[in-house]
């Protein structure tokens, strides 16, 4: 594999060589999901919060959710295809790592379609192995895995829009619009395309051509139910964006930027003479697409060094996938021939963070392999305890917020019993849930961990729902991990009408 990776680095490439590079790179990327698909599902403990919240969504089915649009709602809707909380674990890390599979692999054509070069492509996907962005950085959100996966082929795009056909608008559009509903960053590169559709005469051409109002008009159908959604709901993504938002100098939010795109800090020494030997004559797309990339990342910057916000990195982790597809274009053509021991050294770097996330994880750094591994026992637990006191499928899960994991742990994924309300904004709720439902089906409850079987154990859910007495309730223990204490929680069950009777 090695020798084949190398044999790309020459000056001059025929077709053949081309589409031997393109295939090889598809081969690259798919082997990539499968190795980080594998070792993620078999050694991380817990699916992250981020996973709860997702299948949620997911249930309500809505044009939005508390945090983010309704992108990623929908896209988690393939949990619902089974009700085994293996399916679901497994969905998690093998969506995840298809995603950015795919993101790789445009983060690749993209570099070719910028550099024309098959080498300077190569360079730009290897150069993507010196982080931790595409691999276990993106385990834990339920959003930026979405956006690794389409803002290369958004901007691969849009230069074959504006430089071969106008038809390719509508796949922007339709992209632009599902990428924007998956998270808000997406405006950035989206309001920049349409600034440069203003003001550079090659690509102002586009307001004369048909493809380009039907790419707007698929962006805008795409968008606007969110629109509506925001409105009906007090805005609560906008308001939980702005909530992570405080007004205060903080030059050190520049640290951010460095730690996400430090590897370009590392492949410059890596490439040693040759990183400063330029392209004279850069086309005009990659001047464009340098532009929608880092533009936004100017103007991210300079309001951020006057406000902090704690989730900064992570909003900026999207910029860094199709950067190295638009960085490596600014390299001069001698450079070729001469990449061999950056091919090398990149690659090895690959091997090197996936051996050291297993690592971490067999051994247990600081208890990353068994962190939170106590839930799944806990609902294992639960779930015997409703089905000793009855035949009926559980339905509905209720109580403190731990509880919300039992919708992913336990099968057929019960949804949750409170609902939702436009002053306290819940992250996780169920739109569709009434006393009758509950009635009808009974619900577990969970009480606060420590506290035990005590009196108003379950208020959370009997403020919200007075009308209903628990018919039985069971004290268990509960352990985070085995390094960690264990302590008591108390199980509940509010039997179904049919049952009672």
């Amino acid at each position: 594999m090695l020798a084949t990776l190398l044999s790309f680095d020459q000056t001059n490439t025929n077709a053949s060589d081309v589409e031997r590079s393109h295939r090889f790179a598809l081969v690259w990327c798919v082997a990539y999901a499968i190795l980080w698909s594998f070792v993620s599902y078999q050694l991380d403990p817990t699916v992250p919060y981020d996973a709860i919240e997702a299948l949620n969504w997911a249930s309500n089915g809505e044009w939005g959710s508390p945090n983010n649009p309704w992108f990623v709602g929908f896209f988690a809707r393939f949990l619902l295809l089974s009700n085994s909380t293996e399916f679901a674990s497994a969905f998690w890390y093998v969506g995840h790592f298809t995603v950015i599979a795919l993101g790789m692999l445009g983060c690749y054509r993209l570099a070719y379609k910028l550099s024309n070069s098959v080498a300077l492509a190569w360079l730009g996907l290897l150069t993507l192995n010196l982080s931790g962005v595409i691999n276990f950085e993106a385990i834990p959100y339920n959003d930026n895995y979405l956006l690794f996966g389409s803002w290369s082929w958004l901007l691969l795009f849009f230069t074959k829009a504006v430089y071969e056909n106008p038809k390719w608008w509508v796949p922007f559009g339709i992209l632009a619009g599902c990428a924007s509903m998956a998270k808000y960053t997406t405006f950035a590169p989206v309001a920049m395309v349409f600034v440069v559709s203003v003001l550079v005469p090659s690509v102002r051409r586009a307001w004369k051509q048909p493809g380009f109002y039907a790419g707007i008009f698929a962006f805008i159908a795409l968008v606007l139910p969110n629109f509506f959604w925001l409105f009906a709901n007090n805005f609560s993504s906008i308001k939980w964006v702005s909530g992570q938002v405080s007004a205060q100098l903080s030059p050190g939010s520049w640290l951010a930027l460095l730690s996400v795109f430090y590897p370009f800090v590392l492949l410059s020494g890596l490439l040693g003479r040759h990183a400063f030997r330029l392209n004279k004559a850069v086309p005009e797309k990659v001047w464009l697409n340098t532009f929608v990339l880092l533009a936004p990342l100017v103007i991210i910057m300079g309001w951020f060094t006057f406000h902090k916000g704690d989730r900064l990195v992570e909003w900026l982790h999207p910029f860094f996938m199709p950067a190295p597809a638009v960085l490596v274009a600014f390299l001069a053509p001698q450079i070729h021939g001469q990449l061999g021991r950056a091919f090398k050294v990149l690659s090895v770097m690959g091997l090197v963070i996936i051996m050291g996330y297993v690592s971490v994880m067999v051994f247990n750094v600081r208890n990353a392999g068994e962190n939170f591994s106590g839930i799944r026992t806990l609902s294992d637990e639960a779930k015997q305890y409703w089905y000793d006191n009855t035949d009926e499928p559980l339905s509905y899960i209720g109580g403190t917020e731990l509880s919300q994991w039992f919708t992913y742990y336990i099968a057929p994924h019960p949804k949750m019993t409170n609902q939702w309300d436009n002053n306290t904004l819940p992250n996780v709720y169920n739109r569709h849930i009434t006393a009758e439902k509950i009635a009808k089906h009974g619900v577990l409850l969970m009480g606060n961990v420590g506290s035990g079987c005590q009196e108003g154990a379950f208020n959370r859910f009997t403020k919200e729902w007075p009308q209903f007495a628990l018919d039985s309730r069971k004290e268990v223990i509960y352990q985070d991990s085995p390094q960690d204490p264990e302590e008591p929680v108390c199980l509940g069950i509010v039997l179904p009408d049919n049952v009672k009777g």
